[in-house]
């Protein structure tokens, strides 16, 4: 069952209103910000964090990029101390919703946490419940598997994947915002942005590893298969449904 033939009967106000969605996680509390509210100390501590993570990356990129973006979820520790976050750019499609997620760094001493996959499927319920009866999707593109596994966790519907080839309607819908965003750096036939090679913005060489645990996981394996120079810099694109079944597992899992 999702969003196409069950339009939004599982999102309530009451349900958006649930603390179990900001309930710091590891010691991090997510809130939803504004772009526009974030002040200098917060920007300078998110590039300061999310250069620390990616090679390649310059300043001048990651403000541009941060400001075409409507919302930001900032992760605080107890001290008030930036630790992690994620972009977040609403886009009007062919009568979807589209939320794109820019860029995202958890600090590494705090991997593990849930607060921004709470804060973001609060988000995304939010965007669903204002928008009755039109489809909500996540246009995701993402360099490395942790990124990836959030969207095969979480999203029962999901491109692509091991397991299921991607519809016809999503996978128009997909080139069609691959188009738009990356022009030329999108191969419509391997799904991916071809950025490595081209001084691509990277993992840095100690996050670009796939840890033992996860060698035999079939959504990791996938992922390294689809996209062979992720730690290059190449991007795998991906599109998931924010409908009723997202809904059932989500509020399942955090609430």
């Amino acid at each position: 069952m999702t969003s196409r033939g069950n339009a939004h009967r599982t999102i309530s106000t009451a349900l958006l209103r649930k603390r179990g969605f900001f309930r710091p996680s590891r010691g991090l509390q997510a809130r939803v910000r504004r772009v526009a509210s974030l002040t200098l100390a917060e920007l300078d501590a998110m590039w300061t964090l999310f250069h620390s993570a990616y090679a390649g990356a310059t300043r001048e990129a990651f403000t541009r990029d941060l400001s075409e973006k409507h919302h930001v979820i900032v992760l605080k520790d107890a001290t008030r101390a930036l630790q992690g976050f994620s972009t977040l750019l609403r886009l009007e499609v062919d009568g979807a919703l589209v939320v794109f997620s820019g860029d995202t760094i958890v600090a590494p001493g705090f991997w593990g946490q849930t607060a921004l996959q709470r804060a973001f499927i609060w988000y995304l319920m939010t965007q669903r419940h204002a928008r009755p009866g039109r489809p909500v999707y996540w246009f995701l593109i993402t360099k490395g598997y942790r990124t990836y596994l959030l969207i095969s966790r979480y999203f029962p519907n999901h491109w692509p994947r091991h397991d299921a080839p991607m519809p016809g309607s999503e996978s128009a819908l997909l080139d069609s915002l691959c188009q738009a965003k990356f022009g030329a750096a999108w191969d419509a036939n391997a799904g991916l942005l071809r950025y490595a090679g081209k001084d691509a913005v990277r993992l840095a060489e100690e996050l670009a590893h796939v840890p033992k645990r996860l060698e035999d996981d079939p959504d990791v394996a996938f992922f390294l298969q689809k996209n062979p120079r992720w730690a290059e810099g190449d991007e795998l694109c991906c599109l998931a449904r924010a409908d009723d079944d997202f809904v059932e597992k989500t509020t399942r899992i955090f609430l």
